[in-house]
This record gives structure tokens, C-alpha cells and sequence, in this order.
């Protein structure tokens, strides 16, 4: 029987093992289950810095242990207020040192998995694999730093001319990583552009993933949600997130002032926090259809599940969202709910090739998908067992990250 393999996870910005709570892991977090799973030992490179809840884990890098093969090696590194900031490239700064500074102590590990963004880490990752002769997979999560273009189209050639140092640091990276990995062809493709080669047996895309939690629900649970002024007969539609640049929710906010007057049993529930939270208020101005609960936890986010008919994916029309499905995609198929698409490209695709939900351009079109849902409960009953069927097929956590750690196993020869 091979030895165990020593693997690196390099990741900040995730939920860790080791919060508190009832933590729901993201992508590199099911990655290191499976890893887990497999044997290997394990030590996932994160930030002392609670990227959601802007505070701090820890006042200095220290090791956490989760079981006796898998540690959490939090790095330290400033804080910062705000997600687009240059407090937060610093942030990404001091974490790349201190990485250098401990990886040093460390046993040297057979494989890194490292995610990018950010590209500190990534960079870090490399340059450390092509020292100790470390084979390094650079995972693509978004179209970083491309995308800071789509986010400020008005100030367009200044972004192109300040995130041309990025686009080196991320060209190195992947010209220099054994492979890479991606969630979707499409990034994949974007990805060898930069590291300037076709693609080989090294290189694969694997959907973002989500876990079959199976939770066990009480009265409890839906008590919850309830007592929040919800009930089973509301036409539910939930958001769970956070409320950065990227998400769109000024329409949902106007599709609500809209709905309220034609049906007021249709339900916003806004999960988690971030800077336009009072944004979103001001323009509601006391609307009582619109929920904002704050950060939920897995208990609470299955019981709202259950209740809900639809998912929103409210994010901002760009190729980052048209090329690829963030993690609320398959969240929303694994809890069973018909979902409505602000951008054009995979999201929207799927949903009309399955017929699981809708896509809009504006708040108007919106609240007429939503009403239409809220008047034919039977077609949004048969909307969601599809969206279930779609989770199994290809978008369930431990199959498809399985197939990835079975990947880097036999790249590596382990």
C-alpha cells in the first residue's frame, strides 16, 4: 500500500474547518474533505484575517489542527475594511511572506494545490514548487485580473495600465505551474492563454461544487424562519452571499418594491452581509417583503432551502459570470430550487436547456418571472426536482472533487 501523500492547500478567504460554528466550506474546503478522505496529510495555507466577517482568527500566524493528518496554517497578514482597497493587496502582501517565512520550516510536501486569486499565494506556491521541486496546480477561480476592467468601464485604460504588473505576476504562475485547473472549459482556455501553451494532460476544469449536507431538520429549524414573519404559503426567493462588487441586488430590491403591490406573499430573503447593505435599505425604505437575516448558518440555509421556491443569481453581467457558475449555482440545484440568472452565458444556458428557472435583463422582468412563479406552484414543483436531478448529475461536491484529488494522485504518480 503507497504511503500516505503530503499535499499543501493554498486558499484565504474560505470559511476553515476551524471557525466557529457550523461552517459552510466552499471549494477548497471540499477539496481538502476528499483529500481527507483519501489519507493524505494535509495543511491548508489560510488567512488569520476573516475575509466575510472582517475580523481576526488570530493576532499571529499559528498552526490549528482539525485531526491527527489535516492543520490549518493561519498566515498573518494587515486588516482591511473594504473588499476593492489597497489595504486588502497588502493584506495579500503580508501573507506571501509570512508563507515563505514557514513553508521553510516545514517538511517539504509531494504536491500544492494553490487557488488563484489571489495571486500572491499562487505566485508564492510556485516559486516554492520550483526551489524544492515541488510539482504545483494552480486552480483558476475567476478572471482575475481582467476583471477589475468590467467592474470600472468608465476608467477603463487606467485599469488595463494598473493591473498590467498582475497580469505578469499571473503569466509566471501558470507558464511555471505542472498544471491547471479551472471551473469551467472556458477559464481553462482563458488560463493556457496566459501561460501561453495548449493544453495537456495536466490541465482540466471541474465544476464548482456543492455538498449533500443531508441535513436532518426539526421544528426548530423552520421555527427560525418563521418567526421572521415567513410562511409556507409565501412564494420564497433567497440570496446567500455576500454583498460585494460583484453581486447586483439594487434590481432584486426594485422587483420587490414592484412585487409587494401586485403580491405581497412573495419573500426576499437576503442572506449575509457587506458595503451596500444600507444601500439596499434606503431604496426598500421599510418594504416588509425583504428579509435581511445577516450570516446563516448550514441548519438555517437547509430549512430556508426547504421553504423557498427560487434562488437568485444576481450578479453583474461579465464574463466572470458568463464563463463559469459560482458556488451559489450549485448551492441553489443541491437545495432543490428553481433559480433566475442576471447574466448571459453558463448559468442562464443551463437553466433553459433543464428548464429550472428563467433569465432577466432588469427589476421589471424580474418581478414578472417571479410573479409568473408565484401563480403556478406546480410548475415550480416540477422545476425544482429537475434542478435536484441537475445537482446529481454533475455538480455534486464529492464526486466531483474526488475526481480531482484522484487527478493530482496520478499526475504525481502517487
Amino acid at each position: 500500500m503507497n504511503d500516505p501523500i503530503n499535499v499543501w492547500l493554498l486558499k484565504e478567504g474560505e470559511a476553515l474547518p476551524t471557525d466557529k460554528g457550523q461552517q459552510r466550506l466552499l471549494r477548497m474546503g471540499l477539496i481538502a474533505e476528499e483529500f481527507d478522505k483519501s489519507g493524505a496529510n494535509i495543511k491548508w495555507f489560510a488567512s488569520t484575517f476573516d475575509h466575510n466577517l472582517k475580523k481576526f482568527r488570530s493576532d499571529h500566524t499559528v498552526e490549528l489542527p482539525v485531526n491527527d493528518h489535516y492543520s490549518i496554517c493561519l498566515l498573518h497578514g494587515r486588516n482591511y475594511k473594504k473588499n476593492l482597497s489597497a489595504g486588502r493587496i497588502l493584506h495579500y502582501r503580508d501573507e506571501r511572506k509570512q508563507f515563505g517565512k514557514l513553508a521553510e520550516k516545514m517538511p517539504v510536501p509531494d504536491v500544492i494545490v494553490a487557488a488563484m486569486p489571489n495571486i500572491d499565494l499562487a505566485l508564492a506556491a510556485v516559486e516554492y514548487g520550483k526551489k524544492h521541486n515541488v510539482p504545483v496546480f494552480v486552480d483558476v477561480r475567476d478572471l482575475w485580473p481582467e476583471l477589475y476592467e468590467d467592474y470600472f468601464p468608465k476608467l477603463k485604460k487606467l485599469v488595463h495600465v494598473a493591473i498590467t504588473p498582475f497580469k505578469r505576476q499571473l503569466s509566471y504562475t501558470l507558464k511555471n505551474a505542472t498544471g491547471i485547473f479551472a471551473t469551467s472549459d472556458k477559464f481553462l482556455d482563458w488560463a493556457l492563454g496566459y501561460a501561453g501553451r495548449e493544453k495537456c494532460p495536466n490541465d482540466n476544469y471541474y465544476y464548482v461544487s456543492y455538498p449533500d449536507t443531508n441535513v436532518e431538520l426539526t421544528d426548530e429549524d423552520y421555527k427560525y424562519w418563521y418567526d421572521m414573519g415567513l410562511s409556507e404559503d409565501d412564494t420564497i426567493c433567497c440570496f446567500f452571499g455576500q454583498f460585494g462588487h460583484a453581486v447586483n441586488l439594487e434590481p432584486v430590491m426594485y422587483a420587490a418594491l414592484e412585487t409587494a403591490k401586485k403580491n405581497p406573499r412573495i419573500k426576499y430573503v437576503i442572506c449575509g452581509m457587506g458595503e451596500k447593505l444600507e444601500t439596499y435599505k434606503q431604496i426598500l425604505g421599510g418594504a416588509e417583503n425583504v428579509i435581511f437575516p445577516g450570516w446563516v448558518d448550514r441548519r438555517q440555509i437547509s430549512a430556508l432551502g426547504k421553504l423557498s421556491s427560487v434562488g437568485l443569481l444576481s450578479y453583474r453581467k461579465n464574463k466572470n459570470f458568463e464563463w463559469s457558475m459560482p458556488n451559489k449555482f450549485c448551492e441553489y440545484l443541491a437545495l432543490g430550487l428553481s433559480v433566475v440568472v442576471e447574466p448571459e452565458g453558463m448559468m442562464a444556458d443551463l437553466a433553459k436547456k433543464h428548464k429550472i428557472g428563467f433569465r432577466y435583463d432588469n427589476e421589471s422582468e424580474l418581478a414578472g418571472h417571479l410573479l409568473y412563479l408565484s401563480e403556478h406552484p406546480d410548475e415550480v414543483a416540477e422545476m425544482k426536482v429537475r434542478a435536484r436531478a441537475l445537482y446529481e448529475k454533475q455538480f455534486k461536491a464529492d464526486v466531483v472533487y474526488a475526481k480531482l484529488v484522484e487527478d493530482v494522485k496520478r499526475i504525481i504518480g502517487k
